[in-house]
């Protein structure tokens, strides 16, 4: 399909349209992808408070850590509950709890996950009353994350701005290449066209990820 679609777009308007129309399915495909993988970062984040919730309560029950996380992990959706379910596996096979937890923050090294690991290596040591840490922590990485929401929502002028300064050097350059010839035949004829478009796009590609980690809400 997305053969006969750029064959039909060369057919229309030539190698400029072709042009256009694969910049514009990779930039959508990039951000696609992106956008995807933000989401997913950010439902976790904000699964575990209530996962510390939950755990802290069985805590309280007298259920032991491993299986306070397996029992947890089957409750939570994914993608965090599986990966509570893996832990719990992990520390009923005998390997030590501590190194479970360091090994699981380290892998993802957010600021949630790091509090969360460090809760529960504190619930493993204090003894007697382990759901007082978790149930800091929960509380903790809960108002993390409503500043980060509210950093966002207070930063979405910024966000647009970039998305318009991203934006406009491909529609610029797009319409020079629909409006001059030569400038057409240069950027879409020539090996040095060829790199300068690769370059502009890069430049444009990396100038648009610097400014949305700069307007990100960071937690």
């Amino acid at each position: 399909m997305a053969a006969a679609g750029l064959a039909c777009a060369w057919a229309a308007g030539g190698a400029t349209a072709a042009g256009t129309l694969v910049a514009s399915g990779a930039g959508a495909v990039v951000l696609t992808r992106w956008r995807a993988a933000a989401a997913g970062r950010e439902r976790r984040a904000t699964q575990i408070p209530g996962a510390l919730d939950r755990l802290a309560t069985a805590l309280r029950a007298g259920t032991s850590l491993p299986s306070s996380l397996a029992e947890v992990g089957s409750a939570v959706d994914p993608p965090l509950g599986p990966e509570l379910t893996a832990l719990g596996e992990a520390t009923a096979r005998g390997r030590p709890v501590v190194d479970v937890l360091d090994d699981w923050a380290a892998r993802h090294d957010d600021p949630p996950t790091r509090l969360a690991g460090t809760a529960l290596v504190l619930a493993t040591l204090v003894g007697s009353v382990p759901a007082r840490a978790v149930d800091g922590v929960a509380a903790t990485v809960r108002e993390r994350l409503d500043l980060a929401a509210e950093r966002r929502a207070l930063a979405a002028q910024a966000r647009a701005s970039a998305v318009v300064l991203t934006v406009a050097p491909l529609a610029f350059a797009a319409l020079l290449v629909a409006g001059d010839t030569a400038a057409a035949g240069f950027l879409l004829g020539s090996p040095a066209g060829w790199s300068c478009l690769a370059g502009g796009v890069g430049l444009d590609v990396a100038g648009g990820i610097w400014m949305a980690r700069l307007t990100r809400g960071r937690r």
